[in-house]
């Protein structure tokens, strides 16, 4: 098993875990109102550090999961999904994506244009969502929480990094940096 597919199982995991825990859990849904969508967040995440294949995998895989496990239509999720985490992606090097303010504005923007588009894509198919001033505040309240959990996946992301891989070994590196071998005829 390579690096490669692993990190991609190890996504997979993560991403059917989030979708689960937010479809599983209603203590947030009592307390709030209504279940926060974290995977606006994740997809902003994965547009961040990882590829192309990464970013239409994981929204593929999170839109049709969170799909069947709510009320929305099979596969409504996936194209927001998939067009927040292919922006993040595309214009990843032009933004600060280390910063840990810009991946708050990033999840707080890229949360509010997945409610919108799903809820353009709910009335496309004719289905009459409760469009209201509570729904307005619930997405308010939604790209919040999305724009605090993108730092937190970005610095869960460096720690299983930091717990499940080696350094890299460079040969010609001293131990001590201020010895040098001075040559010469004598």
């Amino acid at each position: 098993m390579t690096f490669r597919i692993s990190k991609m199982l190890l996504l997979l995991i993560g991403a059917y875990f989030l979708t689960f825990i937010q479809s599983y859990w209603h203590w947030p849904r009592l307390l709030l109102g209504f279940q926060p969508d974290l995977t606006p967040a994740f997809l902003v995440f994965v547009g961040m550090t990882m590829g192309a294949g990464y970013v239409s995998s994981m929204a593929l895989a999170t839109g049709l999961w969170l799909d069947s496990l709510s009320a929305n239509p099979f596969g409504i999720s996936v194209f927001p999904l998939f067009f927040v985490g292919w922006v993040v992606f595309c214009v990843r090097e032009k933004i600060m994506t280390r910063e840990f303010m810009a991946q708050i504005y990033l999840g707080t923007i890229a949360s509010l244009i997945v409610f919108l588009f799903q809820l353009i894509l709910l009335r496309m198919f004719s289905a009459n969502p409760m469009i209201g001033w509570e729904m307005v505040f619930w997405s308010l309240l939604n790209a919040f929480f999305c724009g605090l959990f993108v730092p937190l996946f970005t610095l869960s992301h460096k720690a299983f990094g930091r717990w499940f891989s080696h350094p890299s070994y460079e040969p010609n590196k001293w131990l001590d940096n201020n010895r040098q071998i001075v040559r010469g005829k004598d």
